[in-house]
């Protein structure tokens, strides 16, 4: 069975007397003062390459980052799993991957093959489309690969944090989000999610993301924590107008969880292969090791956290 899919220009259908404002934000919901600026700083990619995992293996060590995602169906995650060994308290969770976009190695996955062929190529791998995936993904199926990979973590003793949707294929359509809560939900796991605020739907809409009415539906049901906003920094022409426009990100924060996220890559050949953004990822880890932006979360009082901590206060006030 095939499902419609929006072009990627897609036309946002907004019910905004659908959308539950939310009277606090949710650094308020979980027991910080008003006006409190929280920040997750957050990493994708742990396990894909050895060029994505050591920079954000040794900024989770020196707290530089506060948060990452593994992707346990990626060629890298032996190493991971190796790593993060007896390290529990760190911040690690699982990056949903049903889609391969890095041209350079393929990798598939982690359900029997005969169980997810909607999510294969001929090939037995991931495509590397995200629109081929919103095309041909089967729920169940999509389901049965998302438990596979939340529990290869916890084989090898991984107690994951958050639930992350990988190149975001879990957002392409209003069944999979719905899908991507009720895992989270049945898991007791909370999936990296902002509040769908009217400011924030009219932002995601400046960026041609669809925010449906079905969508705000499922999302008005589910109840673990979420963000109140979740920002990128920019590519960039230069390094000090990467580090400019982080800057500009943490001076302008509002109120709330806010959640950055980074993308850290060791410069190496083998990177320039993997990815044709590679100097902003080789910039992304010089962020996280540039003393400077540590003082600008301090001079703008930026308290730092992550979804375990998240988590904790959540559930030590549902008590």
């Amino acid at each position: 069975m095939r499902h419609c899919v929006a072009p990627l220009s897609v036309v946002l259908t907004i019910s905004f007397a659908a959308i539950a404002v939310a009277q606090n934000t949710w650094a308020e919901r979980l027991g910080y003062p008003a006006e409190t600026k929280v920040l997750i700083l957050h990493a994708n990619d742990l396990g894909v390459a050895y060029e994505f995992s050591r920079p954000i293996e040794d900024a989770l060590q020196a707290g530089t980052l506060t948060s990452a995602s593994v992707v346990t169906a990626a060629p890298w995650f032996g190493q991971c799993q190796e790593w993060a060994h007896g390290k529990q308290a760190f911040d690690l969770g699982i990056s949903l991957s049903f889609v391969n976009p890095k041209t350079a190695f393929q990798w598939g996955p982690v359900a029997p093959d005969e169980l997810v062929p909607s999510l294969l190529t001929p090939e037995g791998c991931f495509t590397s489309s995200r629109a081929q995936f919103a095309v041909r993904a089967e729920p169940t199926q999509v389901r049965y690969e998302a438990l596979a990979q939340v529990q290869r973590a916890r084989a090898a003793g991984l107690q994951p944090s958050h639930l992350h949707p990988h190149v975001g294929t879990l957002l392409m359509r209003p069944d999979l989000i719905e899908l991507y809560l009720d895992l989270a939900t049945e898991l007791w796991i909370p999936a990296v999610m902002v509040e769908f605020t009217p400011d924030v739907v009219e932002r995601l809409a400046a960026r041609g993301v669809t925010v449906t009415d079905e969508v705000l539906e499922a999302a008005s049901r589910y109840t673990l924590p979420r963000v109140d906003d979740i920002q990128h920094v920019p590519p960039a022409a230069s390094y000090n107008e990467k580090r400019d426009a982080l800057f500009a990100l943490i001076q302008t924060l509002p109120p709330g969880i806010t959640q950055i996220t980074l993308n850290p890559a060791d410069d190496t050949p083998g990177l320039h292969c993997l990815i044709d953004q590679w100097q902003d990822r080789v910039w992304d880890a010089q962020l996280l090791n540039d003393p400077a932006v540590q003082e600008k979360l301090q001079q703008e009082k930026v308290l730092l956290t992550n979804w375990r901590e998240m988590m904790q206060r959540f559930e030590a006030r549902t008590k």
